[in-house]
């Protein structure tokens, strides 16, 4: 006989916060939903374009309800900015979002050594989204 190390009722409660999450954020697809019954943790990977703004702007939509809110990111050896940030939603669930862009598109407006990860707010992300889509609308 074995045992389950998470019951199944946190399987489902997860499942309906994630479910709800994902049908009542006016935000692009998630390309990914993963839930982590024993931390109680749901992780969302947006459906967007490797493009900035629209990376930025998912990020932000799909974080706006949850309270809490702690970013990380991080400039890969590949060169990525990948960039998490993770927050409380409904019944105490963590909900971390996940994404990321070329770090060159950003390099002249952010610092960030290759392999190097900070904190970052999602007021930072917001005043970058607005930098680089300012830089789209002035280039010819």
């Amino acid at each position: 006989m074995t045992t389950a190390i998470t019951p199944l009722g946190n399987v489902a409660k997860l499942a309906l916060v994630a479910r709800r999450h994902v049908t009542t954020t006016p935000a692009p697809e998630p390309c990914t939903v993963t839930l982590y019954p024993h931390d109680q943790t749901i992780s969302l990977q947006p459906r967007v374009r490797y493009e900035p703004v629209a990376v930025l702007g998912a990020l932000l939509i799909w974080t706006h309800r949850l309270t809490g809110i702690i970013g990380r990111w991080w400039h890969t050896p590949g060169g990525v900015l990948h960039i998490t940030l993770t927050g409380r939603g409904p019944y105490g669930t963590r909900i971390k979002v996940y994404s990321g862009f070329p770090y060159e598109q950003a390099s002249t407006h952010l610092r960030l050594e290759q392999g190097r990860r900070e904190s970052v707010t999602p007021d930072e992300l917001y005043r970058l989204a607005l930098t680089l889509r300012t830089r789209e609308r002035d280039t010819p």
